[in-house]
């Protein structure tokens, strides 16, 4: 597993894995439950992905946060 991104909240890093798992990557978080406890002390939630898939994982959040990812092409209408 390969960490690609270091979030301080929770629920934000819930969001990012459920959007990357609905993409097909299986990322997984780290530190959730620490982090539940110990936000600030622990240095954020790490979400990680296979090592295989950290390309993709990477391209599919810089789309999402460039807001290319908000309509998928066949969601087009």
């Amino acid at each position: 597993m390969k960490i690609i991104k270091r979030m301080h909240n929770l629920q934000e890093a819930k969001i990012i894995v459920g959007f990357l798992n609905a993409h097909g990557i299986d990322a997984e978080l780290m530190d959730g439950a620490i982090n539940a406890v110990l936000p600030v002390v622990t240095g954020g939630v790490r979400i990680a992905v296979p090592v295989a898939q950290e390309a993709e994982a990477l391209t599919l959040l810089a789309n999402a946060e460039s807001g290319g990812a908000a309509l998928d092409d066949g969601d087009q209408e």
